[in-house]
């Protein structure tokens, strides 16, 4: 969701294809993790969350600091989107059936800079969340939590868009959200900015990660930006708080989580050198997206933290050197 370096991807037809992938490297790449949480309190849904990269995994540690919750996880094969379903089926059945559940829907690899077959991977969707549908609202009520692009789509606020260009995976998310809402009648869509976090194996960084992990390893990291361009970073940890608020309060639906500041390239690289105290190495490369992403911060929602992008990048330096 970002200008970081493109990901790998598999090639089918000549085009790169998608897939729900969470990122986890440790398993069979067609083998990933669906979480759950079963809640309890009778008053808090259980939570499942699909997709286990950057965001699910953040969001999963936060739920875990929560009381009231029992854990489970369950391997998957996501080569086959029908499988996804039946196997939560099953982990469903082999319980008590929870009070209400929320589905957390933070799947998927691709990003601005990545092509696709754009049919595949709506279809891909489709079967995969009727699916998680079918399982989940035969054994209680369900609201769907979609992990949506900001950065892609805009704010979704008319007075609050800025301009967007048409890509492969804009049209994927725009399709993905009406999909969903084709498919169930109580969603919640939040359009996110770029996300970052201390790099894992299990998940991606986003460029400020980056930034910090090659800056401490003395590495080059390339940016598809100008040092002006405007972008919009959001610590993975403050997504996973907002998120977490939503799924623990009903009545509150975040529509936009994103920073509250937006900050110009050479703004952040600043950042990083003044907290790593080291050399940023960057190769700036030739942009995909040249357009500034800035909001009006009355359009985020209140559910999100209100931490500085100083702060976020010693997060993730602190994280990095503890380890």
């Amino acid at each position: 969701m970002g200008d970081q370096p493109r990901p790998k991807s598999t090639e089918k037809s000549g085009r790169a294809t998608v897939s729900w992938d969470t990122g986890l490297s440790a398993r069979p790449d067609n083998v990933r993790l669906v979480r759950g949480f079963m809640s309890t309190d009778p008053l808090v849904p259980s939570t499942i969350i699909v997709g286990e990269g950057m965001i699910g995994s953040a969001v999963a540690a936060r739920i875990r600091r929560r009381p009231h919750y029992e854990e489970w996880s369950r391997p998957t094969d996501w080569s086959a989107p029908a499988s996804l379903g039946a196997d939560l089926a099953s982990t469903l059945a082999d319980g008590p059936p929870p009070q209400s559940l929320a589905i957390i829907w933070a799947a998927g690899r691709a990003d601005m800079k990545s092509e696709l077959d754009e049919q595949a991977a709506v279809d891909s969707f489709r079967h995969a969340v009727s699916g998680v549908l079918a399982a989940s609202t035969a054994v209680a009520p369900t609201r769907i939590h979609l992990i949506s692009s900001a950065g892609a789509l805009g704010s979704p606020f008319e007075s609050n868009r800025f301009e967007l260009v048409d890509s492969p995976y804009r049209r994927l998310k725009l399709n993905e959200e009406t999909t969903l809402q084709e498919l169930h009648d109580d969603v919640r869509i939040h359009r996110v900015s770029s996300v970052y976090a201390a790099p894992r194996a299990s998940a991606r960084a986003g460029v400020v990660g980056l930034l910090v992990a090659n800056s401490l390893r003395a590495v080059e990291t390339p940016l598809f930006a100008r040092t002006v361009t405007m972008r919009n970073y959001l610590h993975a940890d403050d997504v996973a708080e907002a998120l977490a608020r939503a799924v623990a309060e009903p009545d509150a639906s975040p529509t936009l989580i994103a920073a509250r500041r937006s900050h110009a390239m050479n703004e952040v690289v600043a950042t990083v050198r003044n907290v790593v105290r080291r050399p940023v190495p960057i190769n700036y490369r030739p942009p995909v997206n040249d357009h500034d992403m800035v909001f009006d911060a009355r359009a985020v929602s209140t559910l999100v933290p209100q931490r500085s992008l100083s702060a976020g990048v010693r997060l993730v330096y602190d994280d990095i050197v503890g380890r």
